[in-house]
């Protein structure tokens, strides 16, 4: 894979792994591709590199080393930022520049995907530490204060707790968002139905960024990473603890029940082995740790054998990762939808569970090393997003420590205006987007009702994949579908 720098597998309905071809897929995709591929007309020339991916349910976020990120795949919500939301635009399956973002002011350092909206955080010089938000906002997960209509543009999500804060950090559910602060703080907002908030309140949506400063099980914690499911949240504080909150029918909190909680739970250090946890991920509705020592752990929904035990059982309780893994290094690590993946010291990848290009036995929990286009190199990150029937592999040298994808670090030079770009863009304005920003007939609006109808339900896993239920130490508890 010398000419490749990502390689993308699974669903391909939306155009959200940008190549020509099938609904499913597992290509590699090469880094000089022509204009209006992976180095659109906004470019400027050269050869871009991507240095992370956030999934969302039928969208992509790609984000450069030079802090650009580009979005592509599907709209209906407007999560591609365009300034428009026509599912219907030929366009949105090419790979463009996030409008609002790009300038010197503006350069991108974490991207991060829900189902259909999308944050940026952003960094470096004066306009560092600002929390940018796209896409639907039925919940006012996009943080603006309002709920109901989408933001089809990027928004700079400054209202509420997150006035005059720096943002470090964010991480995306199903209809909520939580972004870590500077100062310390841990900032959500959106759907608030199963307490995953951590609000403690049981005020169903939150539109309005709020600060859990009142959360007992907080006090004196200082959260350095977060993660969100499908209608949960984990965090994770500097000392490697983790607590949980929200929906818990598949036991994807970890707390050894099925009970959901509306404020921080602090899960058990013995389920990690008695060693600080250094990262988590939330898939629909399963959750994986990863310890400071290099070994995975994963509970909730196991259908389709997505938490790599060996088996297809839930589990309420986060259990080691087994088979190839249980003696390996793990670095990273990335959920989705029906599947989980790792990535070893080495930059090898295993994954589990169902997701096109995964082998067969993947689909009975035994982690599985993915050969094909990813064989004969390594592996430096992971694209991750909960409600993801996709994932991407970015080519690289492995990082050697374990933990979550690092925002990037960018130089000076990464920040000096690009030539060719248009003025507006250079700036960090919103600008042309590359595609017709045209509003959707009668027809398309119904239908793009139809589609955010579907994309509501609360049952992520409606599919036959073995058991879901979640098990704790030898007894079962229900695992009923959210409601």
């Amino acid at each position: 894979m010398s000419d490749c720098q990502l390689v993308v597998l699974g669903t391909n309905k939306y155009g959200q792994c940008p190549v020509a071809g099938a609904k499913e897929l597992a290509l590699d995709v090469p880094t000089d591709a022509p204009p209006g591929w992976w180095r659109p007309e906004e470019a400027g020339g050269g050869t871009w590199r991507v240095a992370r991916a956030a999934l969302g349910s039928g969208c992509t976020l790609l984000l450069g080393a030079d802090g650009r990120p580009y979005a592509v795949g599907a709209n209906s919500q407007g999560e591609l930022g365009r300034g428009h939301d026509n599912r219907h635009d030929p366009d949105t399956r090419v790979p463009r520049l996030v409008p609002g973002t790009g300038g010197p002011a503006r350069r991108v350092v974490q991207v991060a995907a829900g189902a259909s909206h999308c944050a940026a955080v952003t960094g470096g010089g004066q306009g560092g530490g600002q929390l940018l938000t796209w896409g639907w906002n039925r919940s006012g997960q996009c943080g603006t204060g309002a709920t109901g209509s989408n933001e089809c543009g990027v928004t700079h999500c400054a209202a509420g707790a997150l006035a005059g804060a720096s943002v470090t950090f964010v991480a995306c559910g199903l209809c909520h968002t939580v972004a870590l602060t500077e100062a310390g703080g841990v900032v959500a907002f959106g759907d608030n139905e199963f307490g995953q908030l951590g609000t403690g309140s049981s005020e169903r949506r939150n539109p309005t960024p709020m600060l859990l400063a009142s959360a007992a099980a907080l006090d004196g914690v200082r959260i350095v990473g977060c993660a969100a499911g499908n209608l949960f949240t984990h965090l994770v504080s500097d000392d490697g603890r983790v607590f949980a909150m929200g929906h818990n029918a598949c036991g994807q909190l970890g707390t050894g029940d099925t009970d959901s909680v509306d404020a921080p739970t602090e899960i058990d250090a013995e389920h990690f082995g008695g060693a600080p946890v250094a990262a988590v991920t939330c898939g629909t509705h399963h959750m994986l740790a990863l310890t400071t020592a290099g070994k995975a752990y994963a509970c909730g929904a196991g259908n389709f054998g997505r938490l790599g035990l060996g088996h297809r059982n839930g589990v309420a309780t986060p259990q080691p990762v087994a088979g190839a893994l249980a003696d390996a290094r793990v670095v990273r690590v990335a959920a989705g939808q029906f599947h989980s993946c790792a990535l070893t010291e080495d930059g090898r990848v295993f994954a589990v569970g169902k997701c096109a290009g995964i082998p067969a036995e993947g689909a009975r929990g035994i982690p599985q090393l993915l050969h094909g286009a990813l064989a004969g190199t390594t592996v430096c990150a992971l694209g991750n997003g909960f409600r993801a029937g996709h994932a991407a592999f970015i080519a690289g040298t492995p990082p050697s420590e374990p933990g979550f994808e690092a925002p990037l670090a960018l130089a000076a030079q990464d920040l000096a205006p690009v030539a060719g770009l248009p003025p507006a863009l250079q700036e960090g304005e919103a600008g042309a987007g590359g595609g017709a920003a045209v509003a959707a007939s009668a027809a398309d609006a119904a239908a793009d009702a139809a589609q955010g109808g579907t994309k509501r339900k609360r049952d992520g896993d409606s599919e036959d994949g073995g058991s879901g239920r979640a098990t704790n130490e030898g007894s079962t508890h229900s695992a009923a579908a959210a409601r």
